[in-house]
């Protein structure tokens, strides 16, 4: 969106875990494939939740709330330490989730709520593809059924929408010259022991 395209050809696995291997992914077959920007747009959006906000201002100047809900998927990138899929309210507060990311695994699959501009959805959106694998939209509005069916088209255009800019704010950081400087950030926050 914001003629990012050179930042995103040109990035690399980041290393996220001090000491750990760097510019491999097990689960991407393609070396010219940058799927797994979408692992780490995941981990990035869990870092800011827990360290920033769970707020986002997005490049159209509105406003996106966002959780981690009822579901997370890690993954150790190098193929070697297993899956781990954690069910529960909020999946990013439990001490395995936390422990998964300080070993190096990588988030696969996550459920987000998202609110923005008073609607709310519940997905659950595949890291590498981005795909949405499930939404809850808000119950479309209007009493004549074909009122109702343009109210869940415009819906789901809303909630595309939300998740490009969510994902355009993630890149906007990730091919920025500050991302080293948040690399770091995000590293000592891994380094933070459990505080639950």
């Amino acid at each position: 969106m914001r003629e990012q395209t050179r930042g995103v050809d040109d990035a690399a696995p980041a290393n996220f875990v001090t000491g750990g291997a760097t510019g491999e992914v097990a689960w991407i077959a393609d070396e010219a494939s940058r799927d797994f920007l979408g692992n780490e747009f995941l981990l990035w959006l869990w870092y800011v939740l827990e360290m920033e906000s769970d707020s986002l201002e997005l490049a159209d100047k509105s406003e996106v709330s966002v959780m981690l809900a009822r579901n997370l998927v890690l993954e150790c990138p190098r193929g070697q330490d297993g899956r781990q899929s954690i069910s529960s309210d909020a999946p990013s507060r439990l001490p395995e989730a936390r422990r998964a990311i300080q070993a190096g695994k990588l988030p696969r699959k996550a459920g987000l709520t998202l609110v923005r501009h008073d609607r709310q959805y519940d997905v659950t959106l595949q890291a590498e593809t981005l795909g949405v694998s499930s939404a809850k939209l808000p119950n479309p509005e209007g009493e004549e059924e074909r009122a109702r069916l343009e109210e869940r088209v415009t819906l789901i255009r809303h909630l595309v929408e939300t998740l490009d800019l969510l994902y355009d704010a993630f890149c906007h950081h990730r091919t920025g010259a500050g991302w080293s400087k948040e690399l770091r950030k995000i590293r000592q926050w891994l380094q933070i022991g459990d505080r639950r």
